[in-house]
């Protein structure tokens, strides 16, 4: 397994101000002399290049305006939006790339398409290039494919992926964006989910590199990744059955009750709680998702369980009493 990448010496910030000055300056006057005193900065330190290189991340980021920065697209006529976009991205080259302020970016981009599912709903969506993806419960992803990248972004929810080869030559990266950074698939299948404050990449098929602006790591097929802005550890076997819920199924090995309820709870608007006494009692079983009362019958049958209906739905210890 390829070890974590070694964050490269920081920027001076003189460096990151001057590329700033020069993204705008490209974008309001792209003429052949602007862009050889560019290409001078440019090839005069490697600070230079190097902080160029993060503004064209950034914008590819964006999904607005593609990489390399003196493309023609900066040549058109200024407009109020690409101006503002690119405003945005100069500000962030003086900050760390990741975190809000990228997500932040994000908000700004002009994403063209959206699908999304209720509590409860799961959904099939096949992309203009063939990928499949495939929505769990509560998920909401925004489509941005343009001439130089397919770009997803999941603002929450869990969803999987199955890339197909892109038809147009040359190909494209296919990309997934999230609050802790972007996934950028290697000819593959995975699912990503969002939490609270982090993420988790299962990973059934090919592989898929995590890069969060200042770190990156491939994950390969069989293995997941729980990570977050501050960490980015070492992926772990994935766990038996992860892509079970692609199949309306939740696969438990020995896990908490509480974990398992909480987990049937997300594709419900049931109250479900779980006496103290038996949420850590560890469960295993396939459960129905779409079947609420089915799992709670196969909990009862198989543990000393009850579910207790009422205002919610409880889940407490048997009664065994004679």
């Amino acid at each position: 397994m390829p070890a974590e990448t070694a964050a490269a010496p920081a920027l001076p910030p003189r460096v990151l101000q001057q590329a700033a000055d020069w993204l705008m300056r490209l974008h309001e006057d792209g003429s052949v002399a602007q862009r050889a005193r560019w290409q001078r900065w440019h090839d005069a330190d490697p600070d230079h290049a190097r902080a160029w290189q993060r503004a064209e991340h950034l914008l590819a980021l964006s999904g607005q305006v593609p990489p390399p920065l003196a493309h023609s697209a900066l040549q058109r006529a200024a407009s109020p939006g690409r101006r503002a976009l690119l405003r945005s991205v100069a500000a962030l080259l003086v900050a760390p790339l990741g975190g809000w302020l990228a997500w932040r970016l994000y908000d700004e981009a002009a994403w063209n398409a959206s699908v999304r599912t209720a509590v409860g709903e799961r959904l099939r969506h096949v992309l203009d290039d063939g990928s499949v993806l495939q929505l769990d419960t509560n998920t909401a992803v925004d489509i941005a494919f343009d001439g130089q990248q397919r770009l997803l972004r999941l603002r929450h929810g869990q969803v999987q992926v199955a890339t197909s080869p892109d038809p147009q030559q040359p190909t494209r990266p296919f990309r997934v964006a999230t609050p802790q950074g972007i996934l950028q698939a290697l000819g593959t299948r995975f699912s990503v989910r969002l939490f609270a404050e982090d993420a988790l990449l299962v990973v059934q098929e090919g592989a898929v590199r995590i890069d969060t602006g200042t770190r990156h790591r491939r994950v390969d097929a069989g293995m997941q990744l729980r990570w977050n802005r501050q960490s980015l550890p070492q992926p772990q076997p994935a766990n038996p059955g992860a892509d079970a819920w692609t199949h309306g199924m939740l696969v438990a090995d020995a896990l908490p009750l509480q974990q398992l309820v909480q987990e049937l709870g997300r594709y419900h608007r049931h109250w479900l709680r779980v006496d103290p006494a038996i949420a850590a009692l560890p469960v295993s079983g396939a459960y129905p998702l779409d079947d609420l009362d089915r799992s709670l019958s196969m909990l009862a049958a198989t543990y000393a369980v009850q579910a207790q209906r009422g205002l919610w739905i409880q889940l407490r210890p048997a009664d065994t009493r004679g």
